[in-house]
Formats: structure tokens, sequence, C-alpha cells
């Protein structure tokens, strides 16, 4: 059945102009308008590239070289593209434990010597990066005594236990008159004492007891990290010092045999070495610690 003619026309005419009203509002809408209202649209590129930052986790003690790794953490690492994680332990054995364990990626408390005697007792290798970084130096303490012409006879003095620390504990000793060790005995213990005028008693003790049995005992000689640590003034407080011309005791960062090639522990120690940090540590430590320039 054939429609009339006017209807045709009504119905052409109708059609007509609803697709040209939906093509003139279709140009008229914005690409932006079109964009959110399509939820599937793809979103505008992002230009700006921004680099991972590389990961890595460094034991510490916490004073000095925790309050110097955070002041680089802040202020050196973000924009050298690296994400410091500071792990934290209050003795030398868990640290290098977790070093061995690869529950860290180095470490930063320790001074050569340490390191060495520590790696053949306990069978692993160890690599440290010179020059180092800062030096903790050994000082003799009292509670009891302002002078060291003031200690007694039999008075009980206190060194750390191992090694190293031993042997520049009793060289501070020896260089303040109170002991004469063995000549060209490296390192010496108490063994090696030839002449002891006020017959001291001299006891080796874990260096992180020192503070706490400091009431206890005439004298302690004692690292610069755990004098700091307790709020002492290692060049003001200390009866005797040691002397800082030789660097061989100095801290630095320390890792894995075969680890020291790692790019980002690479990265770490030229910030740890950076102008900034050493005048963080003049100006933080007033001389009882030491950078190494």
């Amino acid at each position: 059945m054939k429609l009339p003619i006017n209807i045709n026309r009504r119905f052409f005419l109708i059609t007509f102009t609803s697709f040209a009203a939906s093509t003139v509002f279709s140009s008229c809408s914005s690409p932006q308008n079109n964009s959110a209202a399509n939820p599937l649209a793809a979103p505008a590129a992002n230009t700006t590239t921004i680099a991972a930052k590389e990961k890595i986790k460094v034991g510490v003690t916490p004073v000095p070289a925790g309050e110097i790794l955070e002041f680089v953490k802040k202020n050196l690492a973000p924009e050298a593209g690296v994400d410091i994680e500071i792990v934290t332990f209050n003795d030398f054995v868990q640290n290098n434990t977790a070093l061995k364990d690869r529950v860290i990626d180095a470490n930063y408390f320790q001074h050569i010597p340490f390191m060495e005697d520590y790696g053949k007792k306990h069978n692993f290798e160890m690599y440290a990066f010179t020059p180092q970084i800062h030096l903790n130096p050994v000082g003799i303490f009292s509670k009891k005594y302002k002078s060291l012409k003031d200690v007694p006879n039999k008075a009980l003095v206190t060194i750390p236990d191992d090694v190293s620390n031993a042997h520049r504990a009793l060289k501070v000793l020896e260089e303040s008159g109170l002991i004469k060790l063995k000549p060209n005995v490296q390192p010496a213990s108490p063994k090696d004492i030839i002449a002891n005028p006020k017959n001291l008693q001299i006891k080796e003790i874990p260096g992180a007891q020192a503070i706490p049995s400091l009431p206890d005992v005439d004298l302690a000689g004692v690292t610069g990290n755990w004098i700091v640590q307790a709020g002492l003034k290692t060049d003001k407080d200390a009866l005797a010092l040691e002397s800082a011309n030789d660097p061989i005791y100095a801290v630095t960062l320390t890792t894995l045999k075969g680890k020291e090639t790692d790019p980002k522990i690479q990265k770490l120690y030229k910030l740890l070495r950076d102008d900034k940090v050493k005048q963080f540590i003049k100006d933080k430590y007033q001389g009882a610690v030491i950078p190494i320039l």
C-alpha cells in the first residue's frame, strides 16, 4: 500500500532535520567533552618520565653513623635517585651478621682492621671502600677522676674486647704514660704490657658495655661512637685521646666481597664522601667525630 505523497515528504523532512541537528551537535562538541563522556577513551600521554629510585638497605650503629647517613638520606640521596633504608643495630655482631646473610646491602659502622679480623673469625670476606669517611677517636674516660694523675694503684680499667679497638685503647694508655707495650706489636693486647707502674687491672669488655659500666670502674677506653651516643664530648670529656693522624681506624662503607661494583653501593659511597657530609660532621660533632679529607 502506498503512502500519500504529503506523508512521505513529511517523513523525509523529519529525518533530515534530525540528522542535521545531530551533525551540528557533534561538530560543536569539544574533544575534552568527548573524552570525559567516554570512559573507555585513552588517557592523554604523560610526557614526564619519573625515574625509579634505587633501593639500598644499610646497617648502621645509631651514632654517629646513623645520624650521618640520615643527613645523606634527606639532603643528597633524593637528587641522586637513591632510596636509602636505614637499619639500626646496637652492636657490631648483628650488623655484620645481617650483611653476611644478605639482609642488608652494606653497612657503615666499622673500620678496616675490625672488618678484617671479624671476617677471618666468621669465615666470610668483606670489602671496605677507601678513602674512609670519618674517625671515632678512642678516648680514656672516667666518672671518678678529673686527671690521669689522680688514678690510684690497682685501678680497674676497661678496654674494648675486639682486637683492633683493644690495641687502640692500649696505645692511648701507653702514650699517657700509664703502661708500656712491647715495641712493634700490631695489634697489641694486655699480655703485651711490659711495664705497669700503677699495677692497673685491665679488663676487656664488649664496646657496648663501656658506657653503662663507666660509673663502676676507674677508667675506660671507649671509642667515639659510644661516647657521642651517650651525650659526652670526646674532645672535651676525655682524659686522653687518640691521635687522628693515622686514618687506618677511620670508619667506612662496607659490603660483601664481590658486591663492591654494584652501582647503587658505589653511588652511596660517593654521597658519603661528599663535601656537604664532611661539613655536617664538622659542624655537628665539633671534633668528637673527625671527617677524613
